[in-house]
């Protein structure tokens, strides 16, 4: 197919021996590079991939599910094919999985295994453990030159290994080393193009690994590692107020402000939780409240006509809060009745006496009475 003794401008281009050696590169074509090869067939071959294991009855019922929100499929739990597809999927900066376009034609065989191929690639690279790297994404496309014998996959390795050994020449024994490695693991596991894989998202990656009978890796080359490519959160908000004073930042509240340390249950070393500090908030509020109603309230006494004191409330809450109900006025304690004394006698003088008054005789009123001095 590729004969580079008949294609010497080829070969001297490629070696950079020929004087226009960047013009022939520029003029060559695939026809050049691969020979006479016909475009279609770079693609897939639908009949040989609709006799495989399960591949026509997902062709049959038309199953193309629509793809999952990355929240939902982050909830699934540590360890399933869902969180673990969400998580390789926000490392490489991607919002959402692959989903039919609108007008679809599912009555094109060839046009629904290439668009099974785009929405399963997340979950290849997943479950054959290859990360996003050039050396990972070639051992994708080795993998499936192995499932699905397609050349185009074929022209894309090709093509990185020229640029491997033209730019990075130390390079290529590990990338000999994975496609290998890849394309071997292709030809004996099942064929993935025949299991829903969205009906799955529940069950764990090492489960599923077994049931398509993919054999582990034997190197560390492009290893994934979701957990370093997981991107770290992103620190607390805070906010920036602006006053006289210029402006100031202020953190949250759950790093500003603890409770006090006899109201609080948990321990220090823990993060306390808006609800708990909430919580603590209206004990304080209601304790404040509890104890101004249990002060008696100042009075003050003005003087009545007689002289006693009357005693007046004075409300000591402000003026905006409702007044309680003023308690009950006591009474003021009477003395007790004491029994009447028996009338003195008048104290005599030793020499004089006193008699008594006649009590029939009544004294003068008028000038006109004789007895009237």
């Amino acid at each position: 197919m590729f004969d580079p003794f008949k294609k010497l401008k080829l070969a001297s281009a490629f070696l950079g021996v020929a004087e226009d050696a960047v013009r022939a590169d520029g003029n060559l074509e695939l026809g050049d590079l691969f020979g006479r090869l016909d475009i279609r067939s770079l693609g897939l071959d639908v009949a040989r991939l609709l006799d495989q294991d399960g591949v026509r009855p997902l062709f049959d019922s038309r199953y193309l599910p629509q793809p999952e929100p990355l929240d939902r499929l982050h909830a699934y739990g540590d360890g399933t094919l869902g969180r673990e597809v969400a998580r390789y999927l926000r490392a490489q900066k991607q919002q959402r999985l692959i989903g039919p376009p609108a007008g679809f034609d599912f009555r094109d065989p060839a046009a629904y295994l290439a668009l099974r191929v785009r929405m399963t690639h997340p979950i290849i690279h997943v479950l054959t453990e290859y990360d996003a790297s050039p050396l990972g994404e070639l051992a994708v496309q080795s993998y499936y030159v192995g499932q699905l014998g397609n050349l185009m996959s074929g022209v894309m390795i090709s093509s990185a290994l020229l640029q491997i050994t033209r730019d990075m020449p130390d390079k290529l024994g590990d990338a000999l080393s994975i496609l290998a490695e890849a394309y071997q693991r292709g030809q004996t596991a099942k064929p993935f193009l025949g299991i829903a894989w969205e009906e799955l998202w529940s069950a764990q990656v090492p489960q599923l690994r077994e049931l398509a009978d993919l054999v582990p890796r034997n190197s560390n080359i492009a290893l994934l590692d979701l957990e370093a490519a997981e991107p770290e959160p992103p620190p607390p908000p805070r906010v920036n107020f602006t006053g006289f004073g210029g402006a100031a930042e202020v953190t949250p509240l759950r790093n500003a402000v603890s409770a006090p340390a006899e109201n609080r249950a948990e321990p220090r070393g823990r993060p306390v939780s808006q609800s708990s500090l909430l919580a603590s908030f209206m004990a304080l509020a209601e304790q404040a409240q509890e104890q101004a109603q249990a002060q008696p309230p100042r009075t003050l006494e003005p003087e009545s006509e007689d002289g006693e004191t009357e005693p007046e409330l004075v409300d000591p809450s402000p003026r905006h809060v409702a007044k309680p109900p003023p308690p009950p006025l006591r009474a003021q304690p009477q003395p007790a009745p004491q029994p009447p004394r028996p009338p003195s006698k008048p104290v005599t003088q030793p020499g004089f006496s006193v008699e008594e008054s006649d009590p029939k005789i009544m004294p003068a009123m008028s000038p006109d009475d004789p007895d009237f001095f």
